[in-house]
């Protein structure tokens, strides 16, 4: 019984030590995480944001007043637009995001504001006014 006893306070001391030092790891940052994901891995979660985009397109489609000008109706179309155009240039949002995230700047940019600011890259509109805004956001 006594070894049993012994045993176990060993095994709870080798734990806690196994405990202790996965918490000492330091978190990656969403750039390092994107960086580390394998290009399926980086497909699943463009996929999973744009299904998300689409369920808020569905619930918000009953309730969009029906004049153009609402601000409801303007934020309805953008993220139909946004959600079409995620659609249709994945391999290449894909690539942009690879890029933005290889500016040490850019490592703490939550990821669905890069994927944002990748598709408006590849719209041609100018994204540095957008990264230095998601950068002072994202600042630890």
């Amino acid at each position: 019984m006594k070894r049993i006893i012994i045993i176990f306070i060993i095994v709870c001391c080798l734990l806690s030590f196994v405990e202790f030092s996965c918490l000492a790891e330091k978190p990656l940052t969403k750039g390092e995480f994107w960086n580390v994901s394998s290009f399926m891995e980086k497909v699943y979660y463009i996929t999973g944001f744009r299904m998300g985009i689409l369920k808020c397109v569905l619930k918000l489609g009953p309730l969009t007043p029906r004049s153009k000008g609402s601000d409801l109706a303007i934020a309805f179309d953008e993220l139909l637009d946004l959600y079409g155009f995620i659609r249709e240039h994945l391999d290449a949002i894909i690539t942009v995001m690879d890029d933005l995230y290889k500016e040490p700047a850019n490592t703490y940019i939550q990821l669905e504001s890069i994927c944002e600011i990748a598709c408006q890259k590849l719209k041609g509109e100018d994204i540095e006014p957008l990264l230095r805004e998601e950068r002072k956001k994202a600042l630890p």
